[in-house]
């Protein structure tokens, strides 16, 4: 990219001395960025974007995506590099793995039959937003670990097993 070697100074122009490797001081990249679009671009990044033919119709994420340097997650349509999608989805499991939790208390706790309808109002009721999906999946995991068993063959209704 840069061979700061030859100049050991930062990148942004203000003569600060910086480390081998490095093309700023730190912070000064962000600098340098806001000087830059200032001078080309109005200081406007949605300017910036659109000479460069990105917009609400072609994302520049998409792009990034397309190029490898981002990834997509697997799971809804969240892009980022590699690190952020790992940070992502870690915050993604630590969620779920709450919901879950939530709904299997309420089971245990409340006991009798259980519907899709009735998950999702509990979820709801304990502050998530879960699909009609999720909550089968859930009920599907219950049964399997022998809290739930299903009492409709063609239908997603389920009732808690005393023990």
């Amino acid at each position: 990219m840069t061979d700061t070697a030859t100049t050991n100074r930062c990148y942004c122009g203000c003569q600060t001395a910086i480390g081998y490797g490095r093309t700023f001081a730190a912070g000064h990249d962000k600098i340098a960025e806001a000087a830059y679009l200032a001078v080309h671009h109005n200081g406007s990044v949605a300017e910036l974007l659109k000479s460069q033919g990105y917009g609400p119709d072609n994302p520049v994420t998409d792009a990034a995506v397309e190029a490898g340097a981002w990834k997509k997650c697997e799971h809804c349509d969240y892009k980022g590099a590699p690190e952020s999608i790992r940070n992502h989805m870690a915050k993604v499991q630590k969620a779920e793995n709450t919901q879950r939790e939530s709904l299997e208390k309420s089971v245990r706790a409340l006991g009798g039959t259980w519907d899709p309808s009735r998950g999702m109002q509990t979820l709801r009721d304990a502050g998530y937003h879960p699909s009609e999906k999720y909550i089968r999946e859930v009920y599907r995991r219950l049964a399997d670990s022998g809290l739930l068993e299903k009492v409709d063959e063609h239908r997603a209704i389920y009732f808690v097993i005393e023990k």
